[in-house]
C-alpha cells in the first residue's frame, strides 16, 4: 500500500517541477471574462491582451488601452511575470516585447485606444513601434 503512495508522489513532484520550470503561456480567453481595468466584458479577442503575475495571478484586457491604464494606475510594472497581446490580423498570442504596435485611427477598439498589435512588423507598416516606445508614449 506504500508503495504505490510514494510512486504517486513522487510522480506528481515531477510534474510539477516540469510545470514549474516551463515558458510562462497566455491564458484563454473565455466566454464571460471581464476587464480588468475597464470591468467590460471582452467580447473581440483580436484586441485583447492580459498580464501574467509571477503569482500566477491573471489580469485580461478588452483593449491594448486597458492594459496601459491598468499598469499606470496600479504600479504593477514590477510584478509582471509575462505579458501578452493579440496579434490583430491572426489573433494569436505574441509576448508584448516581440510585438509591433500602431495606433489607427481606422478601426474601433473596444475602448477606443485604436492601439493594434502585430507580430510582424512590415504588417504593422511605417511608424510602429516597440512595447517599451509604446509604454514609454505615456499612453
Amino acid at each position: 500500500m506504500l508503495k504505490p503512495i510514494k510512486t504517486i508522489l513522487l510522480s506528481l513532484s515531477v510534474l510539477l517541477i516540469a510545470c514549474a520550470s516551463g515558458d510562462i503561456k497566455p491564458v484563454p480567453i473565455e466566454y464571460g471574462d471581464m476587464c480588468s481595468f475597464c470591468r467590460m466584458a471582452i467580447s473581440e479577442k483580436q484586441f485583447a491582451s492580459q498580464i501574467i503575475t509571477p503569482d500566477e495571478r491573471v489580469h485580461k484586457f478588452d483593449d491594448i488601452g486597458c492594459l496601459l491604464r491598468f499598469r499606470k494606475t496600479t504600479g504593477d510594472q514590477a510584478k509582471e511575470a509575462a505579458i501578452f497581446v493579440t496579434d490583430h490580423d491572426s489573433h494569436q498570442w505574441l509576448r508584448a516585447e516581440k510585438a509591433f504596435f500602431v495606433r489607427s485611427t481606422s478601426v474601433k477598439t473596444p475602448m477606443g485606444s485604436g492601439i493594434l498589435a502585430y507580430g510582424d512588423q512590415a504588417k504593422a507598416g511605417d511608424g510602429s513601434m516597440t512595447f517599451a516606445a509604446l509604454t514609454a508614449s505615456g499612453q
